[in-house]
């Protein structure tokens, strides 16, 4: 209990006490003529004993209080010491279990710095022989580096030797294989790259013929037209650009046929041309056909060989050189077709890369059988406007639509033009005798064609 309720409760219990004395005097009558009085008067007296009565009612009820308020604040008073010795032994008590445990708590403290100072000493020592280890093994590989180092060195000394050992025994080899004829492809590898070139070619002519468009307001009869067709003649013959200027003008069957003829032309020019410059190539030609009739195939196929690869150092930027002169051909094949000069521009520029895997593709080609190739000749077929179709040694590369388009009268059916390119391999046999120095050709791939009969029926 607060020590401020005690107090007041003693205050209001001595103020009781001081009270009721007061209160005795002023109810007890003093003076006899009061009582005198009082008897002789009932009346008067009645209502004085009753307020003595109340009076007196309250003077024992006040000191029935004030004995429950002494008998409570003695009860309160040792309940109050009892307390004082509670929290007296509890103090106690808390003093020394404190003091227990500070002790306990210094005692730990100290076991856990003595064992932390252990570690740290445990550590310490272990990573000084880690320091110690680290510096032999540093120096043990100082040894090796510098032991590996000499032996690299020496290695690399070997290698160089061995190196030109190799590139002696290479130039020996060479000239070996230059005598013995030996081929560095195969026949397949060639097959195989002419019919990737073949399908590039188809490829990017169907391609270019999905965005061509015809300008009717060129005429195609116009000089730059005329022009353009001449320009071309040279490549897919005089038909085509008759066809496309006249009456199949736009014609997209004949534009695919027109751009596929042009490529193949082109690029076998590519596969068979020495020098790339015409007059060079003539006098090459001639030297090659006297050769074929007086060597064997070993000397004809180093010849050729050599031939291929040097005489083009005049073109550094072949490939560039070559792609420029296709884009052109193409260019005025469109204008003969019925482009206008700006719509054949935006059209190459859109395939200008397509047109120039071609070009790659044929100086491939052109390394494979002019350069690779010394056991045998290879050749590309190429099918003049005009010749009359073998199926024996042609394929109607539009067969579908030659068929539909037939002429039914039994006439002959024409080449219009080459649509892909056939390959033939020459070899000039050894032996003696007839046979002796004779040519075996065989034809390795068929050229595809386009028949004239693909014209006919309604435009």
């Amino acid at each position: 209990m607060p020590a401020s309720w005690g107090f007041l409760q003693s205050a209001f219990v001595q103020g009781i006490l001081n009270y009721i004395p007061s209160l005795r005097k002023s109810i007890e009558p003093t003076h006899p003529e009061s009582e005198a009085a009082v008897t002789s008067s009932p009346a008067e007296v009645e209502p004085w004993k009753e307020e003595v009565d109340r009076w007196k009612q309250l003077a024992d009820k006040a000191a029935a209080e004030r004995d429950q308020l002494r008998h409570e604040a003695a009860q309160l008073h040792g309940e109050m010491q009892r307390l004082v010795r509670d929290l007296s032994q509890v103090r106690t008590e808390a003093e020394e279990n404190w003091k227990s445990h500070e002790q306990e708590l210094r005692r730990e403290g100290q076991e856990e710095i003595s064992k932390r100072e252990m570690d740290i000493q445990k550590t310490q020592e272990e990573l000084a022989t880690v320091k110690q280890d680290r510096a032999d093994m540093e120096s043990l590989l100082g040894i090796h580096i510098r032991k590996l180092e000499t032996e690299l060195s020496t290695a690399k000394q070997n290698h160089a030797d061995i190196e030109g050992l190799l590139g002696t025994h290479k130039i020996e080899l060479d000239a070996v294989q230059r005598v013995l004829g030996r081929d560095n492809v195969g026949e397949d590898e060639v097959t195989q790259l002419l019919q990737s070139l073949n399908d590039e070619i188809a490829q990017t002519a169907k391609a270019t013929r999905e965005l061509f468009k015809v300008d009717k307001a060129v005429r195609g009869t116009g000089k730059a037209v005329t022009d353009a067709a001449g320009a071309i003649e040279g490549w897919v013959g005089s038909a085509i650009p008759a066809l496309l200027s006249t009456q199949y003008r736009g014609n997209p069957i004949l534009v695919q046929a027109a751009l596929q003829a042009m490529a193949v032309a082109f690029t076998s020019w590519i596969s068979s041309s020495y020098s790339f410059m015409h007059e060079h190539d003539q006098v090459l030609d001639e030297t090659y056909k006297y050769l074929m009739n007086a060597e064997d195939q070993a000397v004809l196929g180093r010849w050729r060989a050599l031939t291929h690869k040097y005489a083009k150092q005049g073109m550094p930027n072949l490939t560039d050189e070559l792609t420029k002169m296709l884009v052109t051909d193409v260019r005025n094949l469109l204008l003969v077709a019925g482009s206008s000069t700006g719509q054949a521009d935006s059209l190459i520029a859109r395939k200008r890369d397509n047109f120039r895997a071609i070009v790659e593709l044929a100086i491939n080609l052109r390394r494979s059988i002019g350069e690779d190739i010394i056991s045998c000749d290879f050749e590309t077929i190429l099918i003049h406007p005009g010749d009359a179709f073998d199926a024996a040694n042609m394929e109607d590369a539009f067969e579908s639509i030659s068929k539909s388009k037939g002429s039914g009268d039994g006439t002959t059916r024409k080449v219009l033009c080459t649509a892909g390119l056939g390959l033939r391999r020459c070899r000039k046999t050894k032996g003696e005798g007839e046979t002796a120095g004779q040519w075996d050709v065989t034809v390795m791939r068929k050229p595809q064609v386009i028949l004239d009969t693909v014209m006919q029926g309604p435009k």
